[in-house]
């Protein structure tokens, strides 16, 4: 799937559980932690052309890396959203749009 419609994807889940004062944030946390766990396309290696392929949809997308890469999303987004949300909606909306 492209980055676009991975993202998209993932704003849906987060902005169907959100409270409806959260739902345009919680769509974009999701939206952006979506689009995160394609950036495993970003491995490559001049000596081996065919790596990115080999880790490609590899450990970004297991069932075990999905709280961890949220845990990455929220500790990303944090910097930017500050307080808007508490830490615990962010990890929450981000984990369910990464898990997407």
């Amino acid at each position: 799937m492209d980055p676009l419609s991975q993202g998209l994807v993932g704003a849906v889940l987060p902005g169907s559980v959100s409270g409806k004062k959260e739902v345009r944030l919680a769509s974009l946390v999701g939206f952006l932690s979506g689009m995160l766990a394609d950036l495993d396309i970003l491995i490559r290696s001049s000596e081996d052309p065919l790596l990115v392929l080999d880790y490609h949809r590899q450990f970004t997308h297991s069932l075990v890396f999905i709280p961890l890469g949220g845990l990455i999303a929220a500790g990303i987004l944090r910097i930017f959203l500050g307080k808007r949300l508490g830490f615990g909606k962010l990890y929450l909306y981000a984990t369910l749009g990464y898990a997407t």
